[in-house]
């Protein structure tokens, strides 16, 4: 007589192979880490505060409620903000799973329920695992405690195998170039200003309003003005490029200033000329002859 039952495998998702490190750490904000990289998954979640992260060459900031992923091999490092401390939590890991590059690039604001799952998995593996030097928990080497709950080895490994999976339904997601920083005019500036003012480069040679700023970037124009506050405004900033650009060419002496009034769509020599002594307190015709040839 035949088998009448079905039987189904379990799909695996995340197999989580080898655990490396778990730690919670209380930092000052002054605290500064030369950086590393290795060959398994690395987890950061900031409790309180915030930290500046580096992956590779891209600085970005990681804030409160918030967790990112180093993938096997890449650079990295944490540093404090100088100005609040931060409380971070840490998980090392192996696993090979494709689904991993989904956390790849990102960075995640956890919910409530991610947050207590998360709480769950911690204080099921640190009951479980300790450092072995607790003064450096950045040496990677952690040991099973004798007094271990059953089975708490394999219910940290299914937690974070949950938690895996549970952040790759989280909508509410970033990516570290959003936040990161761009030095532009000796001055940091955040991805979405230097998104703006990329825009803004590409038409020095034309003419383009916030409301074309903010359809391009997918913003309101209050949003997009907003931004703007602590650099003097969109309108005055997109001016400084364009005067920026004109200095270059009356130094090339190319064209006369009514030309370079005309390249750069001023709508008159005379607005041209009162932005220039604006922004350079001094004619377009006084900064020509200020020049030393």
């Amino acid at each position: 007589m035949g088998d009448k039952f079905t039987r189904l495998s379990f799909e695996k998702i995340f197999n989580v192979e080898k655990l490396i490190t778990i730690f919670y750490m209380e930092l000052s904000k002054n605290f500064c880490y030369d950086g590393e990289s290795h060959d398994f998954w690395e987890m950061i979640y900031i409790d309180k505060g915030e930290m500046i992260c580096t992956a590779d060459k891209n600085e970005f900031i990681l804030k409160s409620g918030e967790m990112t992923f180093h993938k096997p091999n890449e650079f990295h490092n944490l540093s404090g903000n100088n100005s609040t401390a931060p409380n971070v939590s840490i998980i090392t890991f192996e696993c090979k799973s494709k689904a991993m590059k989904h956390f790849e690039g990102k960075i995640f604001k956890l919910s409530a329920e991610e947050k207590n799952l998360l709480s769950s998995l911690f204080e099921e593996g640190l009951s479980c695992f300790k450092l072995e030097d607790e003064t450096n928990p950045l040496l990677q080497k952690i040991k099973k405690l004798p007094t271990a709950p059953f089975g708490s080895s394999q219910m940290t490994k299914n937690l974070l195998e949950i938690f895996l999976i549970r952040l790759c339904r989280n909508t509410d997601v970033v990516t570290k170039k959003m936040r990161r920083s761009y030095l532009i005019d000796g001055v940091n500036v955040p991805y979405d200003v230097k998104e703006i003012i990329d825009i803004l480069r590409d038409n020095i040679y034309g003419k383009i309003t916030v409301k074309d700023v903010a359809k391009a970037v997918g913003k309101s124009e209050s949003s997009v003005k907003k931004l703007f506050c602590d650099y003097h405004g969109i309108i005055k900033y997109y001016n400084f490029l364009k005067i920026k650009e004109a200095k270059r060419l009356i130094r090339e002496e190319r064209y006369n200033i009514s030309q370079i009034s005309d390249l750069l769509c001023f709508d008159t020599p005379q607005y041209f000329s009162k932005c220039f002594k604006g922004i350079t307190k001094m004619t377009p015709s006084e900064y020509k002859r200020s020049i030393i040839k």
